[in-house]
């Protein structure tokens, strides 16, 4: 069936994009950063060994490699045995799950690096910026009112199918949590923009920029997750469901994409982890 055939394409792309170019993008950026930032010239960069770090970054290859295989394995196995397709978006689902643990497990070193950045941190001397932050610093007013309006068209939308009853449509319940997941991601906002800054030595400029880039990342993730539950409404009403694993393997792929983002460096500000000359 030609819907079983676009699964199969398009679960070879979500293998091939989030545990192979997303994870060399990062081993390139981590590389990059060890090689141009060493800890002979950044002390402060580095709380732990060097050789954690080498060790942690191999550890983040071999589990993607082996996540990697294991996806062409699964592709193979669909490909080979003929089936209804009912459960692809389950295999998709969780498949996507664990070809992020490495990204997670990565964003949890770095959140301990920064408690024993904060731990090491010698200096008594705090700044702070004299001008209070706002929302709109970091997210100009259209960008805010396009998301609001993608919220607005999927409630609509709710309303509208929901006038048919149809047996398999969950009604406002869809709506509820589309509401908690965007307030949460609100939440996290205003907490990184009011709250206390997790890396002791970040510029206040490399600062702004991470909580302008992590800003759009939730906005792009909250409209992606929007138009994915209205496409997927829209499919299950017109009686496409068949369409829906691939649609949602592409949904997975685009995140993977938008997450990438929140890991530039080349705009960092890497003198701050120099040696302070009045340590010493």
């Amino acid at each position: 069936m030609p819907e079983h055939t676009l699964f199969h394409f398009v679960f070879l792309c979500q293998v091939l994009l989030v545990s192979f170019y997303f994870p060399r993008k990062l081993l390139n950026r981590m590389r990059y950063v060890f090689e141009a930032y060493p800890p002979s010239t950044h002390p402060k960069l580095y709380p732990q060994p060097i050789e954690y770090y080498e060790k942690a970054r191999r550890n983040f290859s071999i589990m993607n490699w082996c996540i990697l295989a294991a996806g062409l394995l699964i592709l193979g196995v669909l490909v080979g045995y003929s089936r209804s397709g009912e459960w692809d978006h389950v295999i998709a689902m969780w498949y996507v799950a664990v070809q992020f643990i490495p990204v997670m497990l990565l964003d949890r070193s770095l959140h301990n690096e920064f408690k024993l950045m904060r731990l090491l941190n010698s200096r008594t001397t705090r700044t702070a910026e004299l001008r209070p932050r706002r929302l709109l610093d970091y997210l100009s007013p259209a960008a805010i009112g396009l998301t609001a309006g993608t919220y607005l068209a999927f409630v609509l939308l709710v309303i509208y199918v929901r006038q048919f009853d149809f047996q398999w449509f969950g009604g406002y319940l869809n709506v509820a949590i589309v509401t908690i997941a965007d307030l949460l991601l609100v939440g996290i906002i205003f907490r990184m923009i009011y709250g206390k800054k997790p890396n002791p030595h970040q510029s206040s400029a490399d600062r702004a920029r991470h909580i302008e880039t992590t800003a759009r990342i939730f906005m792009f993730v909250s409209i992606a997750a929007t138009t994915f539950i209205s496409l997927s409404i829209v499919l299950s009403a017109f009686d496409l469901r068949s369409f829906q694993p691939a649609a949602q393997s592409v949904y997975f792929q685009l995140l993977a994409l938008i997450s990438l983002q929140g890991y530039q460096v080349n705009k960092t500000n890497f003198d701050v982890y120099k040696e302070d000359p009045l340590a010493t």
